[in-house]
Protein backbone atom coordinates (compact mmCIF):
# COMPACT_ATOMS: atom_id res chain seq x y z
CA UNK A 1 0.00 0.00 0.00
CA UNK A 2 3.07 2.35 0.98
CA UNK A 3 4.33 1.75 -2.53
CA UNK A 4 1.09 2.72 -4.55
CA UNK A 5 0.53 6.14 -1.92
CA UNK A 6 4.56 7.04 -3.19
CA UNK A 7 3.24 6.23 -6.37
CA UNK A 8 0.27 8.62 -6.54
CA UNK A 9 2.25 11.11 -4.79
CA UNK A 10 4.96 11.49 -7.57
CA UNK A 11 4.36 15.42 -9.50
CA UNK A 12 4.67 12.79 -12.74
CA UNK A 13 1.65 10.70 -11.87
CA UNK A 14 -0.42 14.51 -10.32
CA UNK A 15 0.24 15.65 -14.08
CA UNK A 16 -0.81 12.51 -16.06
CA UNK A 17 -4.22 11.52 -13.91
CA UNK A 18 -4.54 15.38 -14.22
CA UNK A 19 -4.35 15.73 -18.27
CA UNK A 20 -6.24 12.89 -18.32
CA UNK A 21 -9.02 13.71 -16.34
CA UNK A 22 -9.24 16.93 -18.29
CA UNK A 23 -8.75 15.19 -21.52
CA UNK A 24 -12.15 12.62 -21.07
CA UNK A 25 -13.84 15.28 -19.30
CA UNK A 26 -12.99 17.83 -22.50
CA UNK A 27 -14.23 14.63 -24.49
CA UNK A 28 -17.60 13.96 -22.46
CA UNK A 29 -18.38 17.31 -23.18
CA UNK A 30 -17.88 17.41 -27.30
CA UNK A 31 -15.70 19.93 -26.40
CA UNK A 32 -12.61 18.43 -28.44
CA UNK A 33 -12.49 14.68 -30.97
CA UNK A 34 -11.33 11.79 -30.32
CA UNK A 35 -8.16 12.54 -32.91
CA UNK A 36 -6.99 15.57 -30.57
CA UNK A 37 -7.55 13.82 -27.60
CA UNK A 38 -5.21 10.77 -28.17
CA UNK A 39 -1.66 12.80 -28.18
CA UNK A 40 -3.15 13.85 -24.84
CA UNK A 41 -3.85 10.64 -23.33
CA UNK A 42 -0.88 8.82 -24.73
CA UNK A 43 1.06 11.84 -22.98
CA UNK A 44 -0.82 11.20 -19.90
CA UNK A 45 -0.32 8.20 -19.46
CA UNK A 46 3.22 8.00 -20.43
CA UNK A 47 3.40 10.64 -17.40
CA UNK A 48 1.78 8.21 -15.41
CA UNK A 49 3.88 5.46 -15.80
CA UNK A 50 7.08 7.10 -15.99
CA UNK A 51 8.59 7.34 -12.55
CA UNK A 52 9.51 10.62 -11.18
CA UNK A 53 13.65 10.92 -11.07
CA UNK A 54 14.12 13.97 -9.49
CA UNK A 55 17.78 13.17 -8.90
CA UNK A 56 18.16 13.21 -12.30
CA UNK A 57 16.89 16.70 -12.52
CA UNK A 58 19.31 18.19 -10.16
CA UNK A 59 22.34 16.20 -11.88
CA UNK A 60 21.10 17.91 -15.16
CA UNK A 61 20.80 21.33 -13.85
CA UNK A 62 23.98 21.42 -11.86
CA UNK A 63 25.98 20.27 -14.95
CA UNK A 64 24.32 22.91 -17.36
CA UNK A 65 25.38 25.30 -14.11
CA UNK A 66 29.16 23.97 -14.32
CA UNK A 67 29.11 24.14 -17.93
CA UNK A 68 27.56 27.57 -18.38
CA UNK A 69 30.33 28.74 -15.57
CA UNK A 70 32.85 27.45 -17.62
CA UNK A 71 32.08 29.19 -20.67
CA UNK A 72 31.83 32.33 -18.75
CA UNK A 73 35.07 32.01 -17.31
CA UNK A 74 36.38 30.93 -20.56
CA UNK A 75 35.00 34.42 -22.24
CA UNK A 76 35.88 36.91 -19.42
Amino acid sequence: MRLIIAWVQQPTTVAGLSAAIGTLAALATRQITWPQALPLLAGAVVSILVPDNSVAKADAEALANAFSARLLNKKG
